[in-house]
């Protein structure tokens, strides 16, 4: 599970990397949970498995907005202070892991500096491996080309619901990182550090060991000042809609004819299925608006797609709808909306005769 979230991380610091000085605008509200289940936080694990890491995500959730921080930064024996802003988003449901983004920016001389971390989760069998990736400090002035060539540091968190301290110990980077990371002393000590979250999302680091010049030797959240705006509900599990705009979930609306009816869905973290009522009409406008829209960035062209206008096998809709309950539509035609290099996509499947269509979405 380890490889696996360091590869997942070298996705995704290559996206983050790129827009991480603008994630204020996307922060959550923060939720005051008393005894919180892993239910509660939308992630669907078994009843009994390891709570040890819901105060982590409890904490973080809480931190979501915008704070004023105070720091020193590190180089050699010697200590500067700063001031700044620190903006901290993330969501434990809307990925395919449990991730956060923390970004502490300061001015420094002509520019502003920024130092961005990322805390991540992969679910294991007795609880999460829990990650850090530290990327910066950058000049968010320079260019995106010049962000990118910022390598991250990455680090094995434990976490410590007593203390409510997450410690992050440097780590080897993850296979596909580029070679230049790996140069260096073996033998020098490796980076350390105590990341506190308290029960009200103040953040605190400490304890700072072993750090590269212009690093963070010691932070502290002082005032909240900005709470994070509302977010859609992410939705997880069974549900029933007579219509569309009782849906907010950003990840299942735009796939939706905005016409649609009767619409049952089953929702997880890397996609969900969908059977609803709409007119013929309504959803050919629906796919011509889609190809329209975002034709242009599909990793595929919609004339290449094989099957694409054809009908539909009993076996295909068998196999993604029949677990659901759903019975295969006796007249499907199949179509696809255009899709991400990762692979993400929906496949629709409509029947004109009874008003009826299926589809499956993959995130990744």
């Amino acid at each position: 599970m380890k490889e696996i979230l360091r590869r997942f991380f070298t996705i995704a610091i290559c996206a983050l990397t790129l827009c991480v000085w603008s994630v204020a605008v996307h922060a959550q509200s923060p939720r005051q949970l008393k005894e919180a289940t892993w239910q509660d936080l939308g992630l669907n694990l078994p009843p009994d498995f390891p709570t040890n890491e819901i105060s982590l995500f409890e904490g973080m959730n809480l931190a979501r907005g915008t704070w004023s921080f105070q720091a020193e930064t590190v180089t050699g024996d010697s200590t500067t202070p700063i001031q700044g802003s620190l903006s901290i988003v993330g969501d434990p449901q809307s990925g395919m892991i449990p991730m956060w983004s923390m970004t502490w920016t300061w001015s420094a001389e002509d520019s502003e500096n920024a130092i961005v971390f990322i805390v991540g989760a992969g679910p294991r069998k007795d609880g999460f491996d829990l990650m850090l990736t530290r990327i910066g400090p950058v000049k968010t002035t320079e260019s995106k080309d010049a962000q990118r060539r910022v390598l991250p540091t990455i680090f094995e968190g434990t976490w410590n619901p007593e203390t409510r301290t997450l410690t992050c110990m440097e780590s080897d980077p993850p296979r596909g990182l580029r070679r230049q990371a790996l140069v260096g002393d073996a033998s020098k000590p490796k980076q350390v550090f105590d990341l506190v979250i308290a029960k009200d999302g103040k953040i605190l680091v400490k304890q700072s060991q072993h750090m590269p010049a212009g690093q963070l030797a010691s932070a502290e959240a002082t005032v909240r000042t900005g709470q994070a705006p509302e977010m859609p509900s992410v939705l997880s599990g069974k549900h029933r809609f007579k219509s569309v705009t009782e849906i907010t979930d950003p990840r299942i609306k735009p796939w939706l004819p905005p016409e649609a009816t009767s619409i049952s869905l089953m929702s997880d973290r890397g996609g969900h299925f969908a059977r609803y009522e709409v007119a013929e009409g309504d959803f050919k406008n629906f796919m011509n608006k889609l190809w329209k829209e975002q034709g242009e960035g599909s990793a595929h062209k919609r004339e290449s797609m094989s099957g694409e206008g054809e009908p539909a096998s009993a076996e295909s809709m068998v196999r993604r709808f029949e677990p659901l309950g759903w019975q295969p539509l006796g007249n499907a035609v199949i179509f696809y909306s255009p899709s991400k290099s990762t692979g993400a996509m929906t496949t629709y499947y409509y029947d004109r005769d009874a008003g009826i269509a299926y589809h499956d979405r993959g995130y990744w």
